[in-house]
């Protein structure tokens, strides 16, 4: 259902697709590259931003040692998997998925802005190393001390992960003060 600006959902409140688009698109995004980000978006299953041409299953490799940290306790053979935990760059990631349509997500990413790939490929290479540092750091730790350990590495990385999600989809984050008055306005 729509409301003005806003579209309702089952979800909450998004805002509207004409604000989204001209919120969300970093200023080196020219209006040909943003055409054929929003063709190649269209065309994958995998969901791809259009206004960055990235795609959040990237970040599933990083949500998979979120949930080894929570449940590895558990099962010592868990724990070895989160130890022999491997991180690939974006493209790497994609090359070696089962998703039919990740020469798309490929092809997208090869067409992201300078700056939201610089960003982004910084970001998630310095998560990689802090993923691996903070796992070698859990290594020798046992009982409580590890259990600790483990929560509160797991709550940096998924702050982190966070910080990538809002670089992969921009106009999710942005609400300038006149989208947020009326919210409120349609909340009452």
């Amino acid at each position: 259902m729509k409301h003005g600006m806003m579209d309702v959902d089952a979800g909450g409140w998004t805002v509207s697709e004409s604000y989204r688009n001209a919120a969300a698109f970093p200023p080196d995004m020219t209006e040909a590259l943003a055409a054929r980000i929003a063709d190649i978006a269209a065309e994958a299953i995998t969901g791809i931003d259009p206004h960055t041409g990235l795609a959040s299953d990237f970040l599933n490799q990083f949500n998979e040692v979120l949930m080894l940290l929570e449940v590895a306790d558990s099962d010592p053979a868990l724990h070895r998997d989160l130890h022999a935990w491997c991180p690939r760059d974006y493209v790497e990631h994609f090359e070696a998925s089962q998703l039919r349509d990740s020469a798309l997500v490929i092809a997208a990413y090869t067409l992201a802005p300078a700056s939201v790939r610089r960003r982004f490929d910084r970001l998630s290479g310095d998560l990689s190393a802090f993923i691996l540092n903070g796992l070698a750091e859990l290594r020798p730790l046992e009982g409580e001390a590890a259990r600790y350990a483990s929560e509160a590495l797991a709550e940096r990385i998924r702050r982190r992960v966070e910080s990538l999600s809002a670089i992969i989809h921009p106009a999710e984050r942005r609400l300038d003060n006149d989208t947020i008055s009326a919210l409120f306005k349609q909340a009452r």
